[in-house]
């Protein structure tokens, strides 16, 4: 592994074990087994690694959604969901630096999403907007539908992640699933309440 990209693991598990605040140059260079000099060598400022740490955060997150081959708008949205949790689980540093923390690369709601800066946010709306094309789904703004979507399993996640939930993994992922399931039923049934399903 190169060298830089060993520096941007090291700032990943830096942020999941100290935060934006107590984050520095010095820290990762020691974790990396390198001068604070050398890693001036690669980035110039700690803004700089923060911000690198958190493009490479969202590349993997965006790659891990990219994978979902399904063509149902509604199983896709299901199959994102999981992924979501599972990224929360498996990757907590990268997870954390897409959705918790401020690495100066997180897209702001609403304007970063409605201007397409977020490429998965963008293929979420996608499918909202397809599910409601096919009637399936509520008929309302696709990108507030999509965040009020996300933002429910977001708080979900991270109630499980702070210890609030005495479950195993598979029990959480299996309640997160359920929650997903009652998600889309409700949008679903609004649906068919207004005459958009036959």
């Amino acid at each position: 592994m190169h060298t830089r990209q060993r520096l941007i693991g090291h700032a990943l598990e830096a942020l999941e074990r100290v935060g934006v605040e107590a984050f520095s140059l010095r820290s990762v260079s020691a974790a990396a087994g390198l001068t604070p000099m050398a890693v001036y060598r690669h980035f110039s400022s700690k803004e700089e690694l923060l911000k690198e740490a958190g493009r490479e955060a969202f590349a993997t997150w965006q790659r891990r959604v990219e994978s979902i081959r399904t063509t149902d708008p509604m199983e896709w949205m299901s199959q994102a969901a999981r992924l979501y949790v599972l990224f929360a689980l498996d990757e907590p540093a990268r997870f954390d630096a897409c959705f918790v923390l401020r690495t100066g690369v997180e897209r702001r709601f609403p304007r970063d999403f409605r201007a397409g800066k977020s490429p998965v946010g963008s293929m979420i709306v996608a499918r909202v907007e397809a599910a409601q094309a096919a009637g399936v789904l509520i008929a309302a703004d696709a990108l507030e539908v999509a965040m009020v979507f996300w933002a429910q399993l977001h708080g979900l996640t991270l109630l499980h992640r702070s210890g609030r939930m005495a479950m195993s993994r598979s029990a959480f992922l299996a309640l997160a699933a359920r929650n997903v399931e009652v998600m889309l039923a409700g949008y679903r049934a609004q649906a068919i309440e207004r005459g958009g399903e036959r």
